[in-house]
């Protein structure tokens, strides 16, 4: 499995923090390249609930499905997406501390067969575009 870890510490309650992190409306404050997020399956959040994300990458602009696979309030939230055999997951845990939130971000990455030879170049782009990601949630949520 290939992947990263981001970690921040952001001076919110964890249920505000997850909030927000959930919230469609606020993906394009947290990716950059997102320009909408919109939840395609009915009734509140859950595990199984789609989400159609569109993004510009490469000058083009492109749409993916992504899968609430964890959601726990305060606690935990997770994606994941599977395109052309690459799926990847973000997962994230939202923990007390001090008089704030630590936010832990892990994305896994993984392929089968001849794919497993593009994970390397995957994560470095995935790094790249979504390596400010925590970054940006702390920024948005303290100013």
């Amino acid at each position: 499995m290939a992947g990263f870890k981001l970690s921040e510490w952001i001076s919110r309650p964890p249920q505000d923090v997850f909030d927000f992190v959930t919230s469609p409306d606020n993906a394009p404050q947290i990716v950059q390249s997102v320009t909408s997020m919109v939840k395609i399956t009915d009734g509140p959040t859950r595990v199984g609930t789609l989400l159609r994300e569109t993004r510009v990458m490469r000058g083009k602009e492109e749409q993916v499905e992504l899968e609430v696979v964890a959601y726990e309030p305060s606690r935990e939230y997770g994606v994941k997406n599977l395109t052309e055999g690459i799926e990847t997951v973000y997962r994230y845990a939202f923990r007390p501390e001090s008089t704030g939130t630590r936010v832990e971000l892990v994305c896994e990455v993984t392929a089968s067969g001849a794919k497993k030879l593009m994970l390397p170049m995957v994560v470095a782009v995935l790094k790249k575009e979504d390596g400010d990601h925590l970054q940006r949630v702390k920024t948005a949520l303290e100013t």
